[in-house]
């Protein structure tokens, strides 16, 4: 049975109104899981890998069409279940991988156009949790090198998306908690190929609706093909209506029949795409050639290496080397401050907060530039408690992604002595930005440039670029001059405390965790404190102050008593010269970062303005973008959280592939979004 019951209720988080349930399983005397939602089997002990490589994998034809394929293969799965079809995918794309690899002229060093990256996107509805994945596919002994990859990255069961990239692999799996029917018209599309899962029609009717083939038919191309275990008539039929060409053949072992075929787009219903995917969210795919990322920050920098990793060169050019502005803090504060009532910004903030995490378990060693030492964010006022507290009524997490605790349970927890409560991220804690630029730069596939750009459009053309991703925060308004782009430049100042300090009791206090509330300190490293930091609106000012390094003593009053004692030590050595440095925060007016295409703003202005009386009646037809520009900016204080993110997105663009977060929460992050709200508003 369940180990927790009480897991079985999960996330239900602000963006949906129903919960997430988990499995609900028991294990049959061979250790065999059995599903008690549907009272079926999820795989024959004795031959669940023949049987998935029979139903699924060779009707594909999987080996043969990524030998003609180029650029990223897509693969949707309806019911991950215990993951067994995906470790088997995966196994014929390392197969694959290690054929194509002998084939190569070992002096070519650059794919060119030719991305070579699976993405393999899976829904469930009733998810395992990472034990109970673990525990089934322990029955496969042979398949437990790629088993422990999964479950190291397994996510927290939160409905919604979860993107999992696999190092080295040229492989992402976007896991979708939720039903099928709310899950599809999420996606953006195209899909190769179709593994339609999940428990039997007459089991599981909920799956197997007309949302599901009219879906498959919005997202499917030619000859996209479908694999299913079921030969039920009326499967049958409606994927033949939505404009599958189907063959019925013999089923495995003592299934009789089941199905494959391919997707006709001239036997189906003929839609426009831009029906379903707003025509501003979708850019011609131009052909990759060469790739230029402008900025070596945080945002830059894990755009270079989401490219990368689909097997892409990649530029990055910066006048001064890698993460010297903004994200060269030693210690960034790494957690989701979440909104309550801001649904969209808090499921986009959690997301990105768990793929950091899982980059970071990737990438760096703890101790090495990073260490989850966990975090409080102090509920230090009348109103951060308020606003907790609503936050927490109206929403499910699960304890291991945050919890609320008292004044006694964040003592303990921090090692000092604390005025408040708050909320506590066990898996939070600092990240050296800088540390972690430099690791993801180290890919073969990445070059660091040191130079000015002045001119955009004369550098593109002069360097033969196929795409230029504009990633330099507050910089980037100078290149883009002719872009609406309202970012703002925010200062900030940190402090640095010697914790070995004579003239204070820093020796002998013992933070073991990061404090947050009107500025943070994390643990020391190194022998230092970093306190911060302050937040200065139109001040251009790079060299440091006195008075924001009293500005920032006075934020730890917020973080206990030992640390208010250092405060009145500390301002009392007003004309001490302390360490630090400076740096400009980018923000965005809605707090969200813009990662996407450029548009054509004067061509939009032209084509589009009837969404100045109707945004919902916006032209059925393409949108002129500036071809091949990218930005990936605006990320404030919270780049540790949302670059990696975003920068999976970018590269989802840039090569074609379903986007590892929802269409609406793309549409979101948008850079057009503030140029199409103005026009609504008749402002522009």
């Amino acid at each position: 049975m369940l180990k927790n019951p009480s897991e079985n209720i999960i996330a239900k988080n602000s963006l949906h109104a129903q919960e997430l349930r988990s499995a609900q399983i028991h294990w049959d005397s061979e250790g065999q899981p059995f599903s008690e939602d549907f009272n079926d089997v999820y795989f024959n002990t004795d031959s669940g890998i023949d049987e998935s490589r029979f139903v699924y994998i060779n009707p594909s034809r999987l080996q043969e069409r990524w030998q003609q394929h180029q650029g990223s293969f897509t693969l949707l799965e309806t019911g991950f279940g215990t993951g067994l079809n995906f470790i088997l995918t995966w196994l014929e794309w390392i197969e694959f991988q290690a054929n194509t690899d002998h084939q190569q002229d070992h002096q070519q060093q650059r794919f060119q156009e030719k991305s070579n990256h699976l993405h393999y996107i899976s829904i469930e509805k009733f998810p395992l949790n990472k034990d109970q994945i673990a525990q089934a596919l322990s029955l496969f002994p042979q398949l437990k090198h790629l088993t422990d990859q999964l479950t190291a990255q397994y996510p927290l069961l939160i409905k919604g998306f979860h993107s999992l990239q696999f190092k080295d692999e040229h492989l992402t799996l976007t896991l979708i908690f939720d039903d099928v029917s709310t899950a599809l018209p999420m996606l953006n599309g195209p899909i190769d190929a179709w593994y339609l899962d999940g428990f039997a029609p007459a089991k599981n009717p909920d799956m197997w609706t007309d949302t599901l083939y009219s879906s498959m038919a919005q997202l499917s191309k030619e000859n996209t093909s479908v694999a299913t275990f079921t030969a039920a008539g009326d499967v049958r039929r409606s994927l033949s209506a939505a404009g599958f060409k189907l063959n019925k053949v013999s089923g495995f072992g003592m299934k009789r029949e089941m199905m494959h075929g391919t997707f006709n787009q001239g036997q189906g219903p003929l839609n426009s795409p831009f029906n379903s995917l707003k025509p501003w969210l979708k850019p011609n795919i131009e052909p990759i050639e060469n790739v230029a990322i402008i900025g070596a920050g945080i945002a830059g920098c894990t755009t270079a290496y989401a490219l990368a990793r689909r097997g892409i060169a990649v530029t990055i050019i910066d006048k001064h080397g890698i993460a010297t502005e903004a994200s060269g803090n030693p210690q960034g504060a790494m957690y989701a401050k979440l909104a309550a009532g801001e649904a969209t910004h808090s499921d986009i903030y959690v997301q990105g907060y768990l793929q950091s995490l899982r980059w970071l378990h990737q990438h760096l060693d703890a101790g090495d530039g990073w260490d989850n030492c966990g975090l409080i964010q102090l509920a230090s006022t009348e109103k951060e408690a308020l606003r907790q507290q609503k936050f927490i009524a109206n929403t499910d997490y699960p304890t291991q992604l945050l919890h609320s605790i008292d004044q006694e349970q964040a003592s303990a927890i921090s090692g000092v002595t604390m005025n408040s409560g708050g909320l506590f991220f066990p898996e939070a804690g600092w990240v050296s930005p800088q540390r972690l630029c430099q690791e993801l730069v180290k890919h073969p596939l990445i070059t660091l440039e040191k130079a000015h750009i002045k001119d955009l459009i004369e550098f593109k053309a002069a360097n033969s670029y196929s795409h230029v991703v504009i990633a330099c925060a507050n910089q980037s308004q100078e290149l883009l001059n002719d872009c609406y782009l309202p970012t703002k430049s925010i200062r900030g100042q940190l402090t640095y405390l010697d914790q070995n300090s004579v003239n204070t009791q820093l020796s002998s206090i013992n933070l073991k965790t990061v404090l947050c509330g009107k500025g943070y300190i994390a643990p020391a490293h190194q022998g230092k404190f970093c306190l911060g930091a302050s937040y200065n609106i139109k001040d251009t000012e790079t060299k440091m102050r006195l008075s924001d390094h009293q500005k920032n003593f006075n934020y730890l009053d917020d973080f206990g008593e030992e640390f208010q004692q250092l405060n009145h030590q500390l301002q009392a050595q007003a004309a001490k010269n302390f360490p630090g440095r400076t740096g400009f925060r980018c923000t965005t007016p809605d707090y969200l970062p813009m990662a996407g295409p450029l548009i054509d703003e004067q061509a939009f202005d032209h084509d589009f303005t009837a969404i100045r009386k109707n945004l919902a009646r916006y032209p059925r037809h393409a949108v002129k973008f500036h071809s091949g520009m990218y930005v990936n900016i605006g990320h404030g204080s919270r780049g540790l959280t949302s670059a990696p993110l975003c920068a999976e997105l970018i590269a989802a663009y840039i090569c074609g592939e379903n986007f590892p977060i929802a269409k609406g929460h793309a549409e979101a992050l948008l850079p057009a979004r503030f140029y199409i709200r103005e026009m609504v508003r008749n402002k522009r």
